[in-house]
């Protein structure tokens, strides 16, 4: 995932680079942000949907996972 993270030089993404940095599809992407679900995302011009990268790193961080969490690290 890091070598993929590298591939952004702004902070800034779209649907499709959002998608890639989470390792799932623009299409699920889209349907999880009509649903309300996910990383918080910005509107700008009333169109363009952007994420940013601290917002996308923040939602994988917080969502619940299934391994023993990392405390005394």
């Amino acid at each position: 995932m890091i070598a993929e993270a590298t591939k952004f030089s702004s902070p800034w993404m779209t649907t499709d680079q959002a998608a890639v940095y989470l390792g799932m599809s623009p299409k699920t992407r889209a349907v999880w942000r009509c649903k309300g679900k996910g990383p918080r995302y910005h509107v700008l011009q009333d169109r363009l949907v952007r994420y940013h990268r601290e917002d996308l790193d923040g939602h994988v961080l917080a969502s619940p996972g299934g391994g023993t969490p990392n405390v005394g690290i």
